[in-house]
């Protein structure tokens, strides 16, 4: 028997992936997907075999839920589903304002039940080798540039930027303490291209490039460190690390010439499977052993107080 009985809250395009992957895992049991639009809900619960419920006073009782509606409905369907006793996977942001974000850290806290956010970054193996892999960062530079999506209404600060504050302060394993930005309109009525710096207490600086008015599709992340260089290329799933191997400087006529040749590295990466199911994985399991998942509340909240920093720098 499943040990943890659980719901999704949203049926939408994620809402769709995670629904397909709580019915597959092993230790949960799905009994329910919860959506205003039932006929939606059904398309996405039928081939699970799925009920679905128009509001979570509908819910048998559960244990754990993954919430993947409108961030503006996360607050409300956290605060009541703590109250309640439920354990939550939230996606990513947490909520739509610091505020509300901290209203359902505390309340979890209080209720001593799990809050996981879904930065699914986190679990890419890419990702997850550079955080392993390095000790002391001194530079990070992200590139998140996509073509646009007219179906996206958010800001490309909320919608894309928040993946990356997230990364930056888990990649520099420090705490941010000065942020600057600035960003333009291009296609949309919201901010579609966003630079920002983040500097940190330990020293470190990342810059965080975002942008949905470019035609390719890049997922870039580099960390300068004193002896080494990685270079990551997240979609293809690609890291390649670069040491300073040997300097020469020879005199020819009376002129200084200067060679340095580098040495590559180039790591495997380990995949345990697809990203989502990793961080749901990762989710029941801070449930059932009692320890904090991979990105917390807290993590949640930071990424939800530093976008809205960007969001305020980059249109005053």
């Amino acid at each position: 028997m499943s040990q943890l009985r659980g719901a999704v809250f949203g049926a939408g395009r994620m809402g769709r992936h995670h629904v397909r992957i709580m019915s597959q895992h092993p230790d949960v049991e799905l009994v329910g997907v919860v959506d205003p639009d039932l006929a939606c809900a059904q398309e996405v619960a039928a081939p699970w075999g799925a009920p679905v419920f128009a509001s979570m006073d509908e819910l048998p009782p559960i244990d754990v839920a993954v919430v993947v509606t409108p961030t503006h409905c996360h607050g409300e369907i956290a605060l009541t589903l703590i109250e309640r006793n439920v354990n939550l996977l939230i996606e990513k942001p947490l909520a739509e304002c610091p505020e509300t974000a901290r209203q359902i850290v505390d309340a979890a806290k209080a209720a001593g039940v799990k809050l996981a956010v879904g930065h699914v970054e986190r679990f890419n193996p890419a990702i997850q080798t550079l955080s392993r892999l390095s000790d002391d960062p001194k530079m990070i530079s992200i590139e998140r540039l996509s073509p646009y999506t007219p179906r996206i209404k958010d800001s490309v600060i909320y919608d894309l930027t928040v993946h990356d504050v997230d990364l930056a302060c888990w990649l520099a394993k420090s705490s941010p303490v000065k942020v600057s930005a600035a960003g333009t309109k291009v296609f949309s009525e919201t901010i579609d291209v966003a630079s920002t710096v983040i500097e940190f207490e330990n020293g470190c600086i990342a810059t965080i490039q975002t942008s949905r008015v470019t035609q390719d599709k890049v997922r870039r992340i580099t960390i300068a460190e004193p002896e080494r260089f990685f270079i990551a290329d997240t979609l293809r799933q690609e890291i390649e690390i670069k040491r300073e191997a040997e300097v020469k400087y020879t005199r020819e006529n009376d002129e200084v010439v200067f060679s340095q040749a580098s040495v590559v590295e180039i790591p495997t990466l380990v995949s345990g499977g697809e990203p989502l199911r990793l961080e749901q994985d990762d989710f029941y399991d801070a449930v059932l052993s009692k320890r904090e998942p991979l990105v917390t509340g807290e993590d949640g909240l930071r990424a939800v107080e530093l976008v809205e920093q960007i969001e305020a720098l980059c249109t005053t």
